[in-house]
């Protein structure tokens, strides 16, 4: 995901807790009416991960208005998944996770694929878990699969090459060991303080590009995922007493005599599938826009939850007007132990519950800027692991833009220099400047975020000032409604941008993002 740092940049890692908070005039914030969120208690049947996909079922995560999308995007034949989960928490070791899940999977390419791979994520570096699979099926036969990169990769041959156009049914069995302490990373996933959190909890189908299969050890900052939207059906079994948050919506919850319970989830059309739950969380809901916007967080930060669930709204309501409409039915945002200010999935946003105690700063940062992701990641997705400016810069200049038109532009300026300028300029100063294109192992980890999200910012900035804002949100728009559901590219972003403005975006484009300005 793209993480959002910590620190006065909002990016360099920091336990200095005095360079969270930028110090800036905050308006009063104005609260809307909140409800408590009730669970879903039905006794319907789960969700049969076995039976035929009911397009129907998915239809439920999206807006009203959107549950057509549904049945536009299962013509591009992209993967259905149907993964049953369930977690064993009453054990000497750490938790374990076993799952069988079932991917429908169309060749969506131009040539023949021989192999397909799956991304193993809790195997790589920065999760700290480990996942095995135990068992492969193709059509209901047993194949041989293989690890490659470090484990962090699955490689399924095929008996022939599947065309493209034609399909194939994958079963797998797998496990994988939840730690309850994390050495490295931004403790993404994990049952710590309380919480537990999965991130990559189940195998999942790399992207095939003009590169090949996506399968490069990302390093363990940035982000670390790169994937096709895909639809997701979720059977999550797991002890009465948790609440949970995830993507997508819950279709009903059944509880079970031996004191756990069921819960069938489906999405619409997302990148990835992510859960988080403890035992009290806390739920508070209000709708903008038609969307269900719901705040998680412990008893404690009570406060905290009703801020994040304030700054969510507002990031929602704004980019829905400057970008175009977000089109599923729920937004949640999670108080979780991350050593992130924030981490973005599909439908969901975590926020390092260290911040909830904060009034405004960085906390509501973090908050608009992982709002801002549903659009530049969530529906429009890219290359996070070799071209993370394209996603990262243009969120942080997103929250920028939420600064201004939610704060005013006394405190979007201070933000400016702070987040954007600050670090940045003493990088110049120090020689050190550099292009903002680049995969993330391109830079260090400091460098990551005084490029990424400073420099980078500044590109979409500079755009904004040479047409105008009537241009520019044009080819905000353009661009969200062009690549919806899609993976966009920076030769894409530059087309559409020469397309609105009728003028080349190359010199731009030099200066901020491939070059260094003098």
């Amino acid at each position: 995901m793209g993480f959002l740092f910590f620190g006065l940049l909002a990016c360099n890692l920091s336990t200095n807790k005095s360079s969270l908070t930028v110090p800036m005039p905050f308006a009063s914030p104005t609260f809307y009416p909140i409800t408590t969120k009730i669970l879903p208690t039905l006794t319907a049947q789960p969700i049969d991960s076995q039976t035929t996909d009911n397009l129907f079922s998915y239809r439920q995560a999206m807006l009203p208005r959107f549950g057509n999308d549904i049945d536009t995007v299962a013509t591009t034949n992209l993967s259905h998944y149907a993964i049953d989960v369930s977690i064993n928490l009453d054990l000497p070791t750490d938790p374990i996770l076993s799952g069988h899940e079932r991917i429908d999977y169309t060749n969506c390419e131009t040539v023949p694929l021989a192999e397909i791979y799956f991304r193993l994520y809790p195997n790589l570096p920065g999760y700290d878990g480990h996942m095995t699979v135990e068992q492969v099926a193709i059509d209901g036969q047993t194949v041989n699969p293989s690890l490659e990169a470090e484990g962090s990769a699955l490689r399924v041959p095929l008996t022939q090459p599947l065309a493209p156009g034609k399909s194939l049914t994958f079963d797998l069995t797998y496990q994988a060991v939840i730690p309850t302490y994390v050495d490295d990373g931004y403790n993404i996933f994990s049952y710590s303080d309380g919480t537990m959190a999965l991130a990559g909890f189940y195998p999942a189908v790399t992207v095939y590009d003009s590169a090949g299969w996506s399968i490069s050890i990302p390093p363990p900052y940035g982000d670390a995922t790169f994937l096709d939207v895909a639809l997701y059906k979720v059977n999550l079994t797991i002890p009465e007493s948790m609440v949970v948050a995830a993507s997508g919506s819950v279709l009903n919850t059944v509880s079970h005599a031996n004191g756990t319970k069921t819960l069938s989830m489906v999405s619409g059309p997302m990148r990835d599938f992510y859960i988080a739950m403890r035992k009290d969380y806390q739920v508070i809901s209000q709708t903008v826009d038609g969307v269900v916007v719901n705040s998680y967080y412990p008893p404690k930060l009570a406060d905290g939850g009703k801020l994040a669930l304030h700054y969510a709204v507002e990031g929602v309501r704004l980019f829905n007007q400057q970008f175009g409409l977000y089109p599923y039915s729920e937004l949640d945002v999670v108080a979780t132990p991350t050593t992130a200010g924030g981490v973005e999935y599909s439908g969901l946003v975590v926020i390092a519950q260290s911040l909830y105690e904060q009034s405004g700063g960085f906390f509501e940062h973090a908050v608009a800027h992982e709002v801002a992701h549903q659009w530049w990641y969530g529906v429009v997705g890219n290359n996070q692991i070799e071209a993370p400016w394209l996603d990262e810069s243009l969120t942080n200049y997103s929250a920028l833009l939420y600064w201004e038109k939610i704060e005013g532009a006394t405190a979007a300026a201070e933000v400016r220099k702070n987040y954007f300028l600050d670090s940045y300029s003493q990088a110049k100063k120090e020689g050190r400047d550099r292009p903002v294109a680049g995969a993330v192992a391109d830079f260090s980890q400091d460098d990551y975020g005084t490029f990424v999200y400073g420099k980078g910012p500044l590109f979409f900035e500079a755009l904004r000032q040479d047409g105008g804002d009537d241009v520019f949100f044009k080819i905000m728009q353009t661009y969200y409604r062009q690549y919806k559901y899609k993976i966009a590219y920076p030769s894409d972003l530059l087309a559409v941008i020469e397309q609105v403005s009728g003028k080349s975006a190359k010199p731009l484009y030099e200066t901020w993002i491939t070059g260094v300005k003098p």
